[in-house]
């Protein structure tokens, strides 16, 4: 009996340190399916900016849907447990954002299809500014910027 307690606490560990786990590469494949941007939002725990975006834009109505229909939202708080595997690179999440260059939160990162870096925000941003940025992005209107 204490053998398979012992085996069912341990897989539920096992299991919840999976979870916390991001595989970017998997996700860029569903993007090329499904046609979609991957919008990664980094951010920190005890960051004031990083939880009004939380609280206030991507809890936005008009934002929930606009992320819905063109994007694969990737939630990452850089402080969490758990790995990110992007580009043959399987790293803490700390360290994936440093490695992208963006060790400042919050950040919106946004990917195209082939797991390229297309556009970039750093800073906080209301519902209307994001949902400028979010069009910007799903209209491919990056590659008009300079």
């Amino acid at each position: 009996m204490y053998v398979k307690r012992l085996v069912i606490a341990l897989f539920a560990v096992v299991s919840i340190t999976f979870a916390n786990d991001i595989n970017l590469d998997k996700i860029v494949i569903d993007a090329k399916k499904t046609n979609k941007h991957i919008l990664v939002f980094l951010h920190i725990t005890g960051c004031t900016y990083c939880l009004k975006m939380q609280e206030w834009t991507f809890d936005d109505d008009n934002v929930i849907e606009a992320i819905k229909k063109d994007f694969i939202f990737v939630d990452i708080n850089v402080k969490d447990e758990g790995l990110v595997s992007f580009d043959n690179m399987k790293i803490s999440k700390l360290k994936f954002a440093k490695e992208i260059g963006y060790p400042m939160y919050p950040s919106c990162l946004f990917f195209d299809q082939n797991g390229e870096l297309v556009y970039d925000e750093v800073g906080f941003r209301d519902e209307t500014q994001f949902l400028k940025t979010l069009k910007l992005v799903s209209k491919k209107a990056y590659n008009d910027i300079d």
